[in-house]
């Protein structure tokens, strides 16, 4: 290690750590001591705001135990519409729905009021607040899985939080809803049910009272959650209806009595406390933000930055006037050759003075252009190989469509059927013009044609032994294609896909697609497949690992078909382009061709 970090190191070890160390205890010992402090404070909130909504749900409790013997309810309960659809029993409903008015104006919170009599009868009333909610049957609420706890409860209320029983109670307004079994005071028989539905505007005023914007300028904010994590009501009304678990991991729902911790709520760093309401497992959780907590550390925090900062300006000052010269020119030759690993070769290194620096600095210059110069060249040499290659193997393919042309030709002669030769030696001319292109890459839409005239010429050659469809997007027809791609696939399909076959019975489909930036060729027949030996010398040969082949080799291991079409392919768009085999001996054959969307020149 030379002078210049072991005089930093020292300045680090000695003043700059222990510093820090010192501040960050202070600041942890300080942030524990807060954290203790505001959940103190936080649990004398949440119990005088539990303590209100406690007394708010007993205030109801006994306003509906008056309500279940109360004339309203008993004498509309025993009634019983026997004669359904009569008119007078439905004077009798709407007067006995009159009289239930009462009972909305006993308490500003009702909203709500169903009965629902043993034979099914449904008498409601409500105020003229806006909702949605629109009571079910008595038929659907006896199935429903509360009505057991209702039964159970014996005349006891079953209350349900907002979106709890989104069925039963309804999702706008949100509103909690009070179900309780009717009994006769007078022989303890059940009547019915009532089903009471209260407005949420009270407890949101309770968990405002507490919120203290004032205080430090963020409100606190208070969700009740049941005993699941589903969020009942949010003093912000942003999270109602949603899971508590999506927002913290705390699980403030399993709270017993009280718990507070500091956790993420959403993505802000929070105190998380929660309060056991005692009813329905219902939890009283506030969420207050940690910063907001904490502003009276700002100054501490402020004050150890201030400290550290000027103690790493003192160590960046010692290290510009001790250190001398020549270290700074060394670790920019080491910067400037780091940069040199990554490929840019470019970087130069400026030197002024008489000494060795100098030397080096020149020498890394001299040394970056030479290997730039190499580099070059090396690339210039390895793009004429593969040119080379790619116009020795299109070379190849040209006699090898002539030939299969001109046996199908002769077999016709013999034959002697004058009309097939004549549109067979159209297709030929339509052949040989798109082997004979002056571009390597011309339109789809002409290599379209080009391999419908040569399976057209196969057809007539082997007396319909075989049927195509072609399925082509308009989209690609105007994008460009290395030509002489298709043929060669279709050719491995006639060939050796169909033998054994009889006339009719072969099928070979060419569908072309388009993808955001590439075009798809899928190539598939119905022969008799390739065995998983022949997928191995494929994928060998279009990828053969080890030592280079020989020109000889090299023709008689691609040979003119699929292996050819592929280092073509690969050539010319680059190895993530290229073809794709499936097959399985008795299951036909699929290639798929993927090149890039491109128009070449043709544009």
């Amino acid at each position: 290690m030379n002078l210049r970090p072991k005089l930093m190191l020292a300045f680090i070890l000695l003043i700059i750590i222990p510093m820090i160390g010192l501040g960050i205890v202070s600041f942890l010992h300080s942030e524990t001591l807060l954290e203790k402090k505001y959940s103190g404070q936080t649990e004398i909130s949440l119990k005088a705001v539990g303590g209100n909504i406690r007394y708010f749900f007993r205030e109801l409790d006994q306003l509906s135990d008056g309500n279940l013997t109360s004339p309203e309810v008993q004498d509309t309960l025993k009634y019983s519409t026997n004669t359904a659809g009569d008119a007078s029993a439905l004077i009798k409903i709407n007067q006995a729905e009159k009289e239930m008015n009462r009972i909305l104006f006993q308490h500003p919170a009702v909203s709500f009021v169903v009965l629902y009599a043993k034979d099914g009868t449904m008498f409601r009333t409500f105020r003229n607040d806006p909702t949605t909610f629109k009571p079910i049957s008595f038929d659907l609420l006896q199935q429903h899985s509360a009505y057991k706890d209702i039964l159970r409860l014996g005349g006891r209320p079953l209350w349900i939080g907002p979106y709890e029983q989104r069925e039963l109670s309804g999702v706008e307004p949100p509103l909690f809803t009070q179900i309780r079994l009717v009994k006769d005071i007078a022989t303890f028989n059940d009547l019915g049910v009532m089903v009471t539905q209260y407005k949420t505007e009270e407890v949101y005023g309770m968990l405002k009272e507490f919120q203290n914007p004032e205080s430090d300028g963020e409100e606190t904010r208070y969700v009740i959650v049941n005993k699941s994590g589903l969020i009942l009501l949010d003093s912000r009304k942003e999270i109602e209806g949603e899971s508590i678990t999506g927002y913290t991991d705390a699980l403030p729902h399993n709270t017993v009595s009280y718990a507070s911790s500091r956790e993420k709520f959403g993505s802000v760093d929070s105190l998380v406390s929660a309060y056991q309401l005692d009813r329905n497992g219902w939890v009283l959780v506030s969420v207050k933000s940690w910063n907001s907590l904490t502003n009276e550390n700002v100054r501490f925090v402020q004050w150890i930055g201030m400290i550290t900062v000027l103690g790493l300006l003192s160590a960046v000052l010692f290290n510009v006037f001790f250190v001398n010269r020549v270290a700074k020119s060394i670790i920019k030759v080491v910067r400037k050759m780091r940069l040199v690993e990554q490929g840019l070769l470019d970087i130069r290194v400026s030197a002024n003075g008489k000494d060795e620096t100098v030397l080096l600095a020149n020498s890394f210059n001299s040394m970056v252009e030479r290997i730039g110069n190499l580099l070059s060249e090396v690339r210039r040499e390895q793009e004429r190989k593969q040119h080379a290659e790619m116009m020795l193997m299109q070379a190849q393919i040209k006699p090898h469509f002539l030939f299969n042309t001109l046996e199908s030709i002769n077999a016709l002669a013999a034959q002697n059927e004058g009309g097939k030769i004549m549109l067979m030696v159209r297709r030929l001319s339509n052949l040989l013009r798109a082997s004979m292109h002056h571009s390597e890459e011309i339109r789809l839409s002409q290599e379209i044609e080009h391999v419908r005239s040569y399976l057209d010429i196969q057809k007539y050659r082997f007396e319909e032994l075989f049927s195509y469809e072609l399925n082509v997007q308009e989209e690609a027809l105007d994008y460009t294609i290395l030509k002489l791609t298709l043929q060669p696939l279709v050719e491995n399909s006639i060939q050796h896909g169909f033998e054994g076959y009889a006339d009719g019975e072969g099928v070979i489909s060419i569908d072309v697609s388009t993808t955001r930036h590439h075009i798809v060729i899928m190539v598939s027949d119905n022969g008799i497949g390739m065995n998983a030996e022949t997928l191995r010398k494929l994928a060998f040969g279009w990828h053969a690992p080890g030592k280079q082949p020989n020109e000889a080799e090299r023709g008689e291991r691609r040979g003119l078909g699929l292996r050819n079409v592929a280092d073509r392919l690969r050539i010319h768009y680059g190895p993530a382009y290229g073809l794709w085999v499936c097959s399985e001996e008795g299951s036909g054959t699929t290639i798929r061709c993927v090149i890039p969307k491109s128009r070449g020149d043709l544009r």
